[in-house]
C-alpha cells in the first residue's frame, strides 16, 4: 500500500471520528437545553431575598436575584413567618409604665430586641400592587397575643388581621389627618422607599428602613382561636413595610445602603379610641389619642428630610434639569388612629423569616 493510499484511508477514519464526535456533542447540548429550559422559562419572577439566603431558590427561577434597570415589575408577593410581638415603636413606649398599656410583659421599648413570640403559627401572606393600580393589594396576617387587655385581645388567643382598604383616613376617623406627600404619590402602596429614622419620611422614632414595599390602610381583626371566627375590630389603621434596617451613618456619609438586618415584614394594626376609658390613662380626646403615633415632639412632623435644599444638578446636566426643591407637602404627619367606634388595639408585629418575589 502506497503512502498516498494509507493517508487517504486514515483521513477518512479521522473524518468519520470527527463527525461522530460532533453528533454526540449536539445530542449532549440538546439534552442539556431540555434539562435546564423549565428553570429558565417557566418561572413567574425572581425571588429578591430570603432571610436564610437560600441561593437554590433564586437559581430555580433562572433569573438574577435583583431587579434590573428599567424593571417594569408592578407586583411584590411576600410570605413570612416567625413573628415577634413588639412592645412599642421607639420612643412612643406604648406598653411602658407611663404608656397606654402599663404592663410588665416587656422590659424595654426597643422595636427590634424586646419582642416576645407571636406564636408558632404566625404567618404573613401579602401582595403589593404598585400604587394599587389593579386593586390587587392584599394581606392576611396571623399571630397569637401574649397579653390581655379586653375581650378583643386575650393572651393565648390566635388572631387574623385582614387588609380592607388602602385609604389614609377612614370615613369613621375621629380626627382625619393630612396624608403625607410620599404616600399620596403612590396611592398608599409604594416600592423602594426609604422612611423613618433620620430620613424624616414618616415618624423618626424608629430606625431608618429601606423598604422594598410599603402600604397604609385599614384592616379587620378576627379571633380565629380553635376554629372560632369572631370579628373583634372592623376598621383599624394599618401600616406594613417589607424591608431592612439601614446603617444610617453609612447612608448619610457615603450614600450607601448597608443593611443592619435581613428583610423583615413590619406590621402595625392600631386603634386608640377617643372618649373611651383606657387602662392607665383614662379618657382621651382624639388629638390626645393620636399623640402616640408619633409623639408630638417627633421632629419629622415639623421638618423636611434632612437635605440641604435646593439640590443643584451639576454641569452639563443642569441645562436639561432644574434644581431639586424642598417638598411642597409634608412627608410626615400624625397617623389617624383614633376611631371611637372601634376597640383599643396596638399590635406591632415583626415577621423575621421573609420570602419575597417580584413579578
Amino acid at each position: 500500500m502506497s503512502a498516498k493510499d494509507y493517508y487517504s484511508i486514515n483521513n477518512k477514519h479521522s473524518k468519520n471520528n470527527f463527525n461522530t464526535q460532533v453528533q454526540l456533542s449536539r445530542i449532549f447540548f440538546i439534552g442539556l437545553v431540555l434539562l435546564i429550559a423549565p428553570a429558565l422559562f417557566l418561572s413567574s419572577g425572581p425571588i429578591l431575598t430570603q432571610s436564610g439566603g437560600n441561593v437554590s431558590d433564586q437559581l430555580a427561577y433562572g433569573v438574577t436575584a435583583l431587579p434590573q434597570p428599567n424593571d417594569n415589575s408592578t407586583l411584590i408577593k411576600v410570605r413570612a413567618s416567625e413573628a415577634l410581638f413588639e412592645p412599642a415603636a421607639g420612643l412612643s413606649n406604648v406598653f411602658g409604665p407611663d404608656g397606654l398599656f402599663p404592663f410588665d410583659n416587656f422590659t424595654c421599648a426597643d422595636a427590634l430586641t424586646c419582642g416576645v413570640s407571636a406564636g408558632e403559627n404566625a404567618k404573613f401572606v401579602g401582595t403589593f400592587d404598585k400604587a394599587n393600580v389593579n386593586n390587587l393589594t392584599s394581606y392576611e396576617a396571623t399571630y397569637t397575643s401574649p397579653i390581655t387587655y379586653g375581650p378583643h385581645q386575650i393572651a393565648g388567643h390566635e388572631y387574623k388581621i385582614t387588609l380592607t382598604d388602602v385609604n389614609w383616613n377612614s370615613p369613621n376617623s375621629s380626627l382625619p389627618t393630612e396624608q403625607p406627600q410620599f404616600a399620596a404619590l403612590t396611592n398608599n402602596v409604594g416600592f423602594d422607599q426609604i422612611q423613618h429614622g433620620a430620613s424624616y419620611v414618616d415618624r423618626s422614632d424608629v430606625p431608618q428602613l429601606s423598604n422594598l414595599a410599603f402600604l397604609y390602610g385599614h384592616a379587620q381583626v378576627t379571633d380565629i382561636t380553635n376554629g372560632n371566627n369572631t370579628v373583634v375590630a372592623e376598621d383599624v389603621f394599618t401600616h406594613v413595610m417589607v424591608g431592612h434596617v439601614m446603617d444610617e451613618q453609612a447612608f448619610y456619609q457615603d450614600l450607601r445602603d448597608e443593611a443592619l438586618s435581613p428583610n423583615f415584614v413590619f406590621l402595625f394594626a392600631i386603634n386608640i379610641p377617643d372618649d373611651t376609658e383606657l387602662p392607665g390613662v383614662g379618657s382621651l380626646t382624639a388629638e390626645q389619642a393620636q399623640s402616640y403615633t408619633p409623639l408630638e415632639s417627633d421632629p419629622s412632623l415639623d421638618n423636611s428630610p434632612q437635605i440641604d435644599y435646593p439640590v443643584s444638578i451639576p454641569e452639563p446636566r443642569d441645562e436639561t434639569m432644574d434644581d431639586i426643591e424642598e417638598p411642597e407637602g409634608a412627608q410626615s404627619t400624625t397617623w389617624p388612629v383614633a376611631n371611637s367606634e372601634q376597640p383599643l388595639l396596638f399590635t406591632f408585629l415583626v415577621y423575621q423569616d421573609t420570602n419575597i418575589k417580584v413579578q
